[in-house]
């Protein structure tokens, strides 16, 4: 008889610990551990990791809230595996820079239910921050235009000019000869 795990319908994504992969030999295998906040506070454990076996990458952890120490309500949700940092000496996860606010944010983790890209976008939402220097000043972050809301050729449509500037006026056809 298949789990509940078992039956999820994603697309891609599929639980480590419901699947005949392993972790590779001489990675830890992370499920169980606690999972922490730049305090030291537990937020949760590793409940399962999700990973895209086409690409054979963790692309989650799934951070179980039942046991934490900074009033999270029970229940699962995902961590995107570039967000969190293995501990250099101990056997637990660092989470850092994400507050508990951030962790509340996240959409609640059901074991069977289809992650979205929706539910993907809202997840990545949560963790996406402008680029600061330290002195709460943005920076310009270099790709930040290479993005569909920034699309001229979309913008410009059948009305395609064979370039969108013109090159700047230096002022030297207005001078006096």
């Amino acid at each position: 008889m298949a789990t509940e795990k078992k039956l999820n319908n994603y697309s891609y994504l599929e639980e480590l610990s419901e699947s005949d992969y392993e972790i590779v030999d001489g990675q830890p295998n992370i499920q169980g551990w606690d999972v922490l906040d730049d305090h030291g506070r537990k937020i949760g454990e590793v409940d399962d990791m999700l990973f895209n076996a086409q690409a054979r990458k963790v692309r989650y952890i799934v951070l179980d809230m039942d046991s934490n120490d900074v009033g999270l309500e029970d229940g699962h949700v995902l961590i995107p595996i570039g967000v969190a940092e293995l501990h250099e000496n101990n056997d637990t996860v660092i989470v850092p820079g994400v507050t508990v606010d951030d962790i509340k944010r996240l959409p609640i983790y059901e074991y069977g239910r289809e992650i979205t890209p929706e539910i993907e976008a809202d997840i990545r939402k949560v963790f996406v921050r402008p680029i600061g220097d330290g002195n709460g000043n943005v920076l310009p972050e270099p790709d930040f235009y290479d993005h569909e809301h920034f699309n001229e050729t979309k913008f410009y449509g059948k009305r395609r000019p064979t370039s969108y500037l013109d090159e700047p006026n230096d002022g030297s056809e207005n001078k006096p000869e």
